[in-house]
């Protein structure tokens, strides 16, 4: 039995959401294994702003904290520039960013924390920017919302195919 068109329609729309939010829960699966990092003790180098702007938009101005911190591991000492354990790029305001720098001062003792198998990744903040775990809820709801949406169309579509064929068949 073929598919129809508006059939074929909503199941590629819940294909892509479903292929969506696994690109989603990848890009921000970093955020949950940063959970096992060990402590590690370090000090803030330098704590700035960083202003920039597209080039296309000149008008879109993003600020970005940026803090340079040392840190021991087994004796060693290592550079870290990272805040949080989601890539940095994340769109910021300029009271964010004062924020930060407020909190990270250059000379200020800070816990690193850093991944045992890896102990040039490490992070200042282990348990992420309050806006990324804001941000991920609203993809979770969102994504359950419009997955919602799709699934009860297919329902109805898949409802009203079957009682067109017992009322055709009977």
């Amino acid at each position: 039995m073929p598919l129809s068109p508006r059939l074929q329609t909503s199941i590629l729309m819940l294909a892509f959401l479903l292929s969506l939010s696994g690109l989603v829960y990848l890009l921000l699966d970093p955020a949950r294994s940063v959970s096992h990092w060990q402590p590690a003790p370090g000090h803030v180098e330098s704590s700035r702003i960083l202003v920039s702007s597209p080039p296309e938009h000149p008008d879109q101005i993003h600020w970005e904290p940026y803090v340079q911190y040392l840190y021991t591991v087994n004796g060693e000492l290592y550079h870290g520039d990272q805040l949080y354990a989601v890539a940095a790029g994340l769109p910021g305001d300029h009271s964010s960013a004062e924020d930060i720098t407020r909190r990270f001062p250059a000379g200020k003792a800070v816990v690193v924390y850093y991944n045992p198998q890896q102990p040039t990744r490490a992070v200042l903040i282990r348990a992420g920017d309050s806006s990324i775990g804001s941000g991920q809820f609203i993809l979770a709801a969102l994504s359950t919302l419009f997955g919602w949406a799709l699934f009860d169309r297919l329902l109805q579509r898949w409802r009203l195919g079957r009682s067109h064929r017992v009322v055709s068949h009977g």
